[in-house]
């Protein structure tokens, strides 16, 4: 049963006033009542309870004779006490501190479910206590007439005031104030990187200005003049207003000082209080202080000592950020998003554009950011370095190949550790491998011995000979195996930190040149230089950060503007390489390093030769000899350059075969095939007009036609359809010729080795691509290539094979694209293997 609300609150009034009269009598007497030094409770109503209990309950049997229970629904709770009254004078020599609140008044006070009182003033008189070796209580009380009461002299009810009460610049009669315990006012916070605004002049019409609702950043805009058309007031909360700010829905905000100064310590990469140091950014000003009577002068002294003391070990400062910033961890709530005041001189940061979500060597999916990372990350076998040679590296030397040239049997380092502390031994290479297997990556899966031929390679195909030996069994000659063993699927890593099944957002890592800190997905990931790793050179940089980005426009932003990453990387426009690489703004050299890597992207065409004209070896030759390569590369502004093979430049083994351009010698092909100026030959081209090799490909298509029609002979229509109609059509051998990429944008090669750009074209062509190209003559040269274990004869049959090629045009290559990177002028050290892939043990950075 409750008590009726109005008997509640005169309940509540008596045993608070009763409670405080005991309390005072039992110090004065010292009759050892307890002291409270430090306690915020209203009182202590246990202590009084038998001295009223009998009042009480005649007082509630009579008010509640004949009424019905009222439901809990129905009593509303009390918000303010009522305060005491007159005739409980403080006893002159008492040591108990009184002090008159107002509550509920958040932040400054309030209760908690308990009924004490609670926020910034208690958590500050608490504090003062504390340093002064006061003892106090708070009495809650309407704040009308307290002045009053301890401007009275001896029948004063309290000994102080602490609401929120700020200092006027006159006290009135018999009111003195301590110093503030709090000082604030409104100020401007803008981004860091905002130059023009340094004050409230600076805030011209059409400025867009943030504020919280009804608070008094609301009241110094009105002050300032801004139009309400200019103003947003919707936030509620801290967080949102900045974020606001941080996201550029506004240009500045306006909020107190101290939960600005809060933020821009927080986040002094992204925001900056403008107009000043301290008070001199403040567009208004507030001082809270403590009322107390004019004539204690004790009091006020003790008070405002204690004051300075927490002014100045920063006490107070921190208990205004814990109570008058509404909102519990402001900052967590908060993205930062980038630095906008450039990189610490600690940290390396490259920029790419993509996402990637699969930090496990065994991805079914290949793509250059996740590729260069877990090469940065983690070691195979084998590694290129940065002059795309071949190396051992977990392993000890080059494998010993048995006669037959399917096993390969090899030594590894002793004395190596994964990230996670576990020691490297064979188990790992063939747990690891296995397990790639198992989870159907179709690298593993191509090489390694397949016995059933379901397309998984045998558990047996790698076996551990000794704890620091192994033996991998491949399905047929692969002479390029230890290259093949470069590629992420291959690379050993820790079954203590890797779990069985597929383990995409794993940051264990593996044996590389740099260990991962952290990663946040879409965002960023943090790299820290691991002194384990056995590779050369030591990592240069103690610290790298790969900051991930949507398009290349916010990574130019952050490049330009912020300067918040030191290297624009993959998915850098070459527009935008080429605007940069240009720049000199002071006369005094380039703004940016301009950075050019190996090709790992070619163009070319592919016939379909079981159909004429394509079926004749004459008329490919005419097609390759009708056209000027560096015409064609022009096309693309010099993104792209010439391709005189089917293997890029920069890629070992690459031998230039194609023809220079001889429009005589194309025609005179033609006429052998029957084909004149009188009797042309009508062709169709196919090109994928969707942009998913480049913007201007209809462009490059008809640059095409234009010089093969130069012949007098060939004459061109130019057809376009997007890619997933275009692959449709060429998997069913329905384009008779067409234009292509290889490899699929943003993906590298499987492996660093020649055979990668050329096996694929001269094997299994029913399928896929669908040429139809045989040839007897160059089955036995592929064979003859991937048999043969010694470096220079290979070789050796890579350049026969492109001759070959020249000869008899599998396809027939157009244009090669080098990847592109532009930096800081402090960047040194990029390098790039002929794979595509940036090896970040040679990044540096200067001061």
């Amino acid at each position: 049963m409750m008590l009726p609300t109005r008997l509640r609150l005169e309940t509540e009034f008596l045993l608070r006033n009763s409670v405080s009269t005991e309390k005072r009598n039992a110090e004065k007497r010292g009759g050892g009542a307890e002291r409270r030094g430090g306690r915020r409770q209203f009182s202590a109503f246990l202590r009084v309870f038998p001295l009223c209990f009998s009042a009480f309950l005649l007082l509630f049997l009579v008010a509640c004779a004949g009424e019905e229970e009222p439901t809990v629904d129905t009593l509303p709770e009390p918000t303010v006490a009522v305060a005491p009254t007159a005739d409980l004078p403080i006893p002159p020599d008492s040591e108990l501190l009184v002090i008159a609140t107002d509550a509920p008044l958040p932040p400054f006070s309030d209760f908690d479910a308990f009924g004490n009182v609670v926020g910034f003033n208690a958590a500050v008189i608490e504090a003062v206590a504390g340093r002064a070796g006061m003892e106090y209580e708070f009495v809650v009380t309407p704040s009308d007439g307290v002045l009053d009461s301890i401007a009275a002299g001896s029948a004063r009810d309290f000994d102080a005031v602490m609401s929120a009460l700020t200092i006027p610049d006159t006290p009135p009669e018999g009111i003195a104030f301590t110093q503030p315990y709090l000082e604030a006012g409104q100020v401007i916070l803008a981004l860091v990187n905002e130059t023009t605004i340094n004050g409230a002049a600076d805030i011209q019409p059409g400025t867009a200005v943030g504020v919280l609702a009804d608070s008094p950043g609301s009241d110094a805009a009105a002050a300032l003049g801004i139009a309400a058309s200019d103003l947003y007031s919707q936030y509620e909360r801290p967080s949102q207003l900045v974020q606001a700010l941080i996201d550029e829905v506004v240009q500045v905000i306006i909020l107190d000082s101290y939960t600005a100064e809060y933020f821009a310590d927080t986040f002094p990469e992204q925001l900056r209080i403008a107009g000043g140091e301290g008070r001199a950014a403040w567009l208004d000003e507030r001082a809270y202080g403590i009322a107390v009577a004019a004539d204690n002068s004790e009091l006020l002294e003790a008070l405002n000592g204690a004051l300075d003391a927490l002014r100045a070990d920063g006490t107070l400062n921190q208990l205004a950020l814990t109570w008058l910033i509404p909102e519990a961890n402001a900052a967590a709530a908060v993205d930062p998003g980038e630095s906008r005041v450039g990189t610490p001189t600690t940290e390396l940061f490259v920029g790419v554009v993509g996402q990637f979500s699969d930090m496990d060597p065994a991805s079914l999916t290949a793509d250059f950011i996740g590729w260069e990372i877990k090469n940065n990350t983690m070691s195979g076998l084998y590694r290129f370095n940065a002059d795309s040679q071949l190396e051992p590296l977990l392993a000890s030397a080059l494998p010993s190949v048995s006669e037959d040239k399917l096993e390969y049997t090899i030594p590894l380092r002793s004395g190596l550790r994964f990230p996670d502390g576990s020691e490297f031994t064979a188990d790992d290479v063939k747990w690891s491998l296995n397990r790639a297997g198992g989870l159907g990556n179709f690298l593993v899966n191509t090489y390694l011995k397949d016995s059933n031929a379901d397309n998984f390679a045998d558990e047996d195909a790698v076996q551990v000979i000794d704890p620091m030996t192994v033996k991998i069994i491949v399905k047929e000659p692969t002479a390029a195996f230890p290259a093949i063993l470069t590629a992420p699927p291959f690379f050993p890593i820790s079954s203590d930190c890797f779990s069985d099944a597929g383990d995409p957002g794993s940051t264990c890592g593996g044996i590389g040149p740099y260990t991962i800190v952290n990663w946040a997905l879409n965002d960023r990931m943090r790299l820290r230089a691991n002194p384990d790793w056995p590779g050369e050179p030591a990592p240069a940089f103690e610290n790298i950060t790969v900051k991930f980005y949507p398009d290349a426009t916010a990574m130019r932003r952050s490049l330009v503007e912020f300067r918040s990453v030191d290297l624009a990387w993959t998915g850098l426009p070459y527009q935008d390489f080429i605007e940069l690489s240009a720049l000199d703004s002071d006369g005094n050299g380039p703004d940016y390093t301009a950075w050019v890597g190996p090709s790992t992207f070619k163009s070319y065409i592919i016939f379909e030769q079981t159909t004429a004209p394509w079926d004749s070896e004459r008329v490919r030759q005419a097609a390759a000899l009708a056209l000027d390569r560096e015409a064609l590369a022009a096309v693309f502004a010099g993104a792209r350059l010439p391709l005189l093979s089917p293997v890029p430049d920069d890629v070992p083994g690459h031998l230039a075969t194609m023809p220079a351009r001889d429009l005589d010698r194309a025609r005179e092909l033609l006429r052998q095939e029957g084909y004149t100026a009188e009797e042309p030959l009508p062709i169709i081209l196919w090109f994928v007009n969707d942009g998913r090799y480049s913007a201007v490909e209809e462009t490059y298509a008809n640059t095409i036609k234009a010089q093969l029609e130069e012949t007098g002979v060939f004459q061109v229509e130019v057809a376009g359809a997007g890619w997933d109609e275009f692959r449709l059509q060429i998997s069913q051998c329905a384009y008779p010729a067409y234009l292509l990429g290889w490899p699929s944008p943003g993906q590298p090669t499987s492996y660093l080795d020649a055979t990668s750009w050329t096996d694929f074209f001269v094997t299994n062509t029913n399928r896929v691509f669908c040429s139809n190209y045989e040839s007897e003559e160059m089955t036995e040269l592929v064979a003859a290539a991937r048999a043969e274990l010694d470096d220079g004869a290979r070789l050796e049959a890579y350049g026969a094979i492109q001759q070959l090629w020249a000869e008899e045009l599998p396809t027939l290559p157009l244009t090669q694209e080098p990847r592109r990177a532009i930096s800081l002028p402090t960047i040194d050290g990029v390098r790039v293997d002929a794979w595509g892939m940036m090896h970040y043990e040679w990044l540096r950075k200067s001061e």
